[in-house]
């Protein structure tokens, strides 16, 4: 099908087009949460089962992602996307039909194969069929594919249960897994070349040798402990601390997506500006301790923690697209970029798989999600010392990025 002919409508496009289809994966990973306490009923879950049904995007995160990007050059970027599309359907097809714990399972660990092949490939696709110049919003918007997707099913999901229980929420999960498929196929550029099959090893020599990807993959894992960590936690944060329902405290989780999503696009637009990347960076996690700080200090007052969850989610957003940004302009070979992308991914995903547990166990100890909620600032201090290296060896459109 026919694009929009401008360069700027048609890149716009191109970029909603696999925004939605990274929210698919976003809509995954979140759909999860708010259907906790209907799953536990349906399967007779215990704790450490839900605790690893929770994990096995980030573990398959982990173990998959370099072997996943290094077929993508010879499969071809936009076959692996709509492959990975497809899996998810198949994925969620699985948990709905198989009715069972194991089946539950199976489906979440095939959902999160398609998740890493997503999260690989859309990038690469975006450097392959955009104008460098319009680099900075297209991966700010780009960035903003996991909030966005997160948000959507938190926000739906208590009413898609109170209406079908968990099957419900898999269902039109299922619907709009069908839906960016056929958005998909018809508005992503085809691959030029055959398929092949070859593993990509000289793309992966690369990256292990770039010390640049190596620091945004720590500041990654770092920005997603403090993501995660809120995310996971925010309704029994507003439960314990500002009074709120378990439903008000998914609906404040909801809203803290939405405008982390916003805080993306805006970080994408200073991108586009000129803005330095590295500036961008310390600049959120310079404002989000403080925040943090201040959420503590007045959590007693319900207005002044909804308030202040809130501008975190907006400033945090505003990291994510610069690290998307960097790793774009880490290489000149668009080729290069799915490898590279789970290199970072590889690094990242240990702060998904960190932070989550480890102030669950602060908070366990010292029994107060206020300390808890403080450890998170060391985190941001490192992505500030980290920063100073987020330097790109060469930026021809001269937008350093020290």
């Amino acid at each position: 099908m026919a694009m929009p002919s401008s360069s700027f409508m048609r890149d716009l496009w191109l970029t909603i087009t696999i925004l939605f289809c990274g929210t698919l994966s976003g809509i995954n990973i979140a759909k999860l949460a708010p259907s906790i306490n209907e799953l536990s009923i349906s399967f007779g879950l215990s704790l450490s089962q839900i605790g690893l049904l929770a994990s096995v995007f980030t573990i398959i995160m982990v173990a998959a992602g370099v072997l996943i990007g290094g077929i993508v050059r010879g499969a071809g970027t936009k076959r692996i996307l709509m492959a990975a599309l497809i899996v998810a359907c198949i994925g969620n097809a699985i948990s709905l039909m198989g009715n069972s714990v194991a089946s539950l399972f199976i489906g979440r660990a095939i959902e999160g194969v398609s998740l890493i092949a997503l999260t690989l490939t859309a990038p690469s696709l975006l450097t392959q069929h955009t104008d460098p110049a319009h680099r900075g919003w297209v991966m700010g918007t780009w960035g903003g594919f996991m909030p966005l997707g997160n948000g959507l099913a938190i926000i739906a999901a208590p009413y898609l249960i109170e209406q079908g229980g968990w099957h419900l929420v898999w269902q039109v999960g299922f619907g709009f897994s069908l839906f960016v498929c056929g958005l998909g196929w018809l508005f992503i550029p085809d691959d030029n070349a055959p398929m092949k099959r070859q593993f990509d090893l000289a793309a992966l020599k690369l990256a292990v040798a770039l010390p640049l990807l190596a620091i945004i993959g720590l500041s990654f894992a770092l920005h997603s402990l403090v993501y995660q960590t809120l995310i996971q936690f925010m309704p029994l944060i507003a439960q314990s601390l500002g009074g709120f329902s378990l439903v008000e405290g998914a609906m404040i989780t909801g809203l803290f997506c939405a405008v982390n999503f916003a805080g993306n696009l805006i970080a994408g637009q200073a991108i586009q500006r000129g803005k330095k990347p590295a500036h961008i960076v310390r600049l959120v996690f310079s404002i989000v301790p403080i925040l943090l700080v201040l959420l503590v200090l007045f959590s007693h007052a319900s207005f002044l923690l909804f308030l202040f969850l809130l501008l975190i989610g907006l400033v945090s957003g505003g990291s994510a697209p610069i690290f998307f940004y960097l790793v774009s302009r880490a290489n000149d070979d668009p080729q290069n970029l799915p490898v590279f992308v789970a290199w970072v991914f590889q690094i990242q995903g240990l702060g998904m798989l960190i932070g989550p547990a480890l102030i669950s166990w602060v908070v366990e100890t010292t029994h107060s999600w206020n300390i808890g909620i403080l450890c998170l600032i060391p985190a941001c201090l490192a992505v500030i010392a980290l920063s100073w290296w987020l330097v790109l060896p060469n930026a021809k459109t001269g937008h350093h990025a020290a």
